[in-house]
């Protein structure tokens, strides 16, 4: 689904619940052994030890499809879906467990000074690049300054906290920091954290976009834009024990019916569905697993365009919108109605808005009355995409919106101009669309709702908000100042943004009885423990 997620790092596409992901993840230190979080000892893992003999053979070549990425770099990936294809090439700093916490990556460990102010990471020994480079301290290096200050980088909101980065040894770097920011281990699970290799950097930043070079589970060995990427296996990757398969065929499609189809059709095993397919997956003797995740069904408004200036107009909007009929057309029920941007049993999930607007069309008349609205209809833009039937979405809000006196026209964008047109010239006015979440919840928020969030049409956010929104990070996640940080700026948000939230929706991936070892990852499928069997 192209859902929002960095664009400009994210659509919809790009960018995420069961009671497992009711952490809020990270820890001001982290380690992998039993040593000092501090030390850099020889107790340190080798990257890929006996990988190939605890993971014993390669289980076959596993078909999928999917949405394919906007580019496969990392730092100018348009989409937050992308970090489903991405993962599969470049492996990440840290990386966020089945409950949302940050655990060791391509970093061993990592630690915070007591002042909050410096940040260290402690790399696995003996990691390497599909290209044979060595993946040190100094690569890391090279990739969080590119991230930094690339200027068509699009995680730079998440980097510029940087002030300096010193390496300290091919095992170990030292971040100073501007202002405290507790949440960069969760951070660095995602795009933000994956490592590009340098060489490919040097000689030729611009042909990542479709020529990646990672130390992920996979390599990619061909692509063919946009319909599908031919991967094999990377033996060198820190954690190949786990990965089971040879490879991974990967068949791009952004129309639902076509990701079902490529199923039913037995062009692969493992197909990215939507609620509404469940019952014909099933009943075609596939199963569908499905697991929480961070995405959240939205509609992206531009409170700087028509009539939505007027926040009154905004909840007026709101309470014209039955939540719970659209979760039930649209995704056959998988899913939970909701006002904010989580799902209730994760962290950042604030009780006390969790029923901000109710389905409540005479409210919505009354409000509307209150506004300087004079029935200039609004546009419902949508674009077409995996997880949802926008154009569908798109009339049913059109009807719901018309019953309580708001008109609107419909209007489609072609898939290839919707990030243009949505997150960099942000001239779109109403937008069903969604989000795939972010490792940190305060990231999520951020990217949602701060000023410069990508996904933030208006660009705009009050200075409560804001300052709320800032607070966040700058606690120890856990202590009880982080999580009522975080409470207080899931709160804010859903009160004053444009934004309008629907309904979670988990991943659901249908396939065949010969995949096995699908796991409940929060932040995106992944293919550790996954097997092919005849």
């Amino acid at each position: 689904m192209l859902i929002a997620a960095v664009l400009v790092g994210a659509v919809l596409a790009g960018c995420g619940g069961s009671s497992s992901s009711s952490s809020s993840g990270g820890s001001t230190s982290a380690s992998a052994d039993t040593g000092s979080a501090g030390s850099n000892s020889e107790s340190q893992t080798t990257a890929a030890d006996t990988a190939e003999e605890e993971g014993g053979p390669p289980s076959g070549t596993l078909g999928w499809s999917t949405a394919g990425p906007t580019a496969w770099d990392p730092v100018v990936s348009a989409a937050g879906n992308d970090v489903s294809d991405l993962s599969l090439v470049y492996a990440s700093l840290t990386r966020l467990s089945p409950e949302g916490e940050a655990e060791p990556a391509l970093a061993e460990k990592w630690d915070f000074s007591k002042d909050g102010l410096t940040f260290t990471i402690y790399l696995k020994k003996g990691l390497k690049f599909t290209d044979g480079t060595p993946l040190d301290a100094e690569a890391v290096k090279i990739n969080l300054e590119r991230g930094e200050h690339e200027s068509d980088s699009l995680i730079i909101p998440y980097l510029e906290v940087i002030k300096s980065i010193k390496v300290d040894s091919p095992t170990q770097l030292t971040l100073s920091l501007k202002t405290k920011d507790y949440v960069l281990p969760l951070v660095l699970g995602g795009k933000v954290g994956m490592i590009v290799s340098p060489k490919a950097i040097k000689e030729n930043v611009k042909g990542l976009a479709t020529q990646p070079v990672g130390a992920g589970p996979f390599e990619l060995t061909n692509y063919t834009a946009p319909t599908s990427a031919t991967l094999v296996r990377n033996p060198g990757y820190w954690d190949a024990k786990d990965i089971h398969l040879e490879g991974v065929d990967l068949k791009f499609f952004t129309d639902e019916q076509a990701l079902l189809s490529s199923l039913l059709s037995n062009q692969v095993q493992l197909a990215n569905i939507g609620g509404e397919q469940v019952s014909t997956a099933e009943s075609a003797g596939f199963e569908v697993s499905e697991f929480p995740s961070l995405h959240v069904a939205s509609i992206e408004v531009n409170d700087k365009m028509g009539p939505f200036g007027e926040h009154k107009f905004v909840e007026a909007v709101n309470y014209a919108i039955d939540r719970e009929t659209l979760l039930q057309t649209l995704a056959g029920g998988h899913g939970e109605v909701v006002d904010e941007a989580f799902a209730p049993d994760y962290s950042a999930f604030n009780k006390s808005v969790a029923n901000y607007y109710t389905f409540d069309p005479e409210k919505a008349e009354a409000l509307l009355k209150e506004t300087k609205y004079d029935g200039t209809p609004i546009t419902i833009t949508w674009f077409a995409g995996a997880g949802v039937n926008f154009q569908s979405e798109s009339e049913q809000l059109q009807a719901q919106l018309e019953a309580v006196g708001i008109q609107s026209t419909i209007k489609s964008l072609p898939s290839a101009q919707a990030a243009e047109d949505v997150y960099v010239k942000h001239n779109v006015e109403f937008n069903p669309n969604g989000i795939v979440g972010r490792e940190a919840p305060s990231q999520m928020l951020e990217t949602q709702y701060a000023a410069d969030g990508l996904l933030n049409p208006g660009r705009d956010a009050g200075p409560e908000l804001t300052k709320a929104l800032d607070a966040v990070a700058t606690f120890e996640i856990g202590t009880p100042q982080y999580e009522a940080a975080l409470q207080e700026a899931t709160k804010l948000a859903t009160e004053q943004s444009a934004n309008i939230m629907l309904f979670t929706q988990p991943f659901l991936l249908a396939h065949s009885s010969s995949v096995t070892g699908l796991k409940p990852w929060i932040e995106t499928p992944r293919l550790e423990g996954v097997r092919l069997s005849e």
